[in-house]
């Protein structure tokens, strides 16, 4: 492996090629998103519920304790960070952006609960002002006021905070915002935020760096062609 794919690898995915002289850089942004993130432990818990009634309808059949209703109730208490983690995987979605040396594209993701990613791409010019930032996340105020109500009236109630942990993964440009991502956690998030912002960079080094050739004699000197520099 060169010193350079070492560079790009690891996650998120980013992928560099080289065709006609321009090189262009594709970053895979999967992650999770709160609403995914939500609903996969909602149904984990009903997988959960549904082990147990299966257990206690084979014991109640059998009128017996057997293997299988056994194996289905021990699933039921134990398995749940298990199918919580496999149903999150199965939740993530991709966004793209590619970079080139005049321009970065966004394909994002349609709102939750679409998964698909959108058709049409958007082209910015990386000549004008721009940067990779991370906002919170619109919904966190209000989760925040609902798990404070809850446990206002309930004490000791079991609250999981999705969207407070939650965050935007957004290009500014020209002082507008564009979301890229609405990542659940913030160490994926902040870890597509500086994969983003290194891309950015090392095609800005790759186009200034190509402004500085010369790619005409002349560009070399002001003397008549075959003149010796001055």
């Amino acid at each position: 492996m060169n010193e350079l794919a070492k560079v790009f690898e690891g996650e998120p995915r980013a992928e560099i090629t080289t065709e006609g002289g321009q090189t262009t850089i594709s970053v895979a942004v999967r992650h999770l998103r709160p609403w995914d993130a939500q609903s996969a432990d909602e149904v984990s818990i009903l997988l959960r519920l549904g082990e147990a009634v299966v257990a206690g309808w084979i014991t109640y059949a059998s009128m017996d304790v057997t293997v299988p209703a056994v194996a289905l109730f021990v699933g039921a208490i134990c398995d749940l960070p298990f199918t919580q983690k496999c149903l999150r995987q199965v939740g993530h979605v991709t966004a793209t952006v590619k970079f080139t040396e005049d321009s970065i594209h966004l394909q994002r993701v349609h709102k939750p609960p679409f998964w698909q990613p959108e058709d049409n791409w958007d082209r910015f010019n990386r000549s004008h002002a721009h940067r990779f930032v991370l906002y919170p996340h619109d919904n966190a105020r209000a989760e925040k006021d609902e798990i404070d109500y809850q446990l206002r009236t309930k004490p000791g109630k079991r609250v999981t905070r999705y969207y407070g942990e939650s965050w935007y993964v957004a290009l500014e440009y020209l002082g507008q915002r564009f979301d890229i991502a609405e990542v659940f956690g913030k160490r994926q998030a902040t870890a597509i935020l500086d994969r983003l912002t290194f891309c950015d960079k090392y095609m800005e080094g790759l186009a200034d760096a190509r402004k500085g050739l010369s790619l005409r004699p002349q560009d070399e000197w002001a003397g008549p062609s075959g003149s010796l520099p001055q």
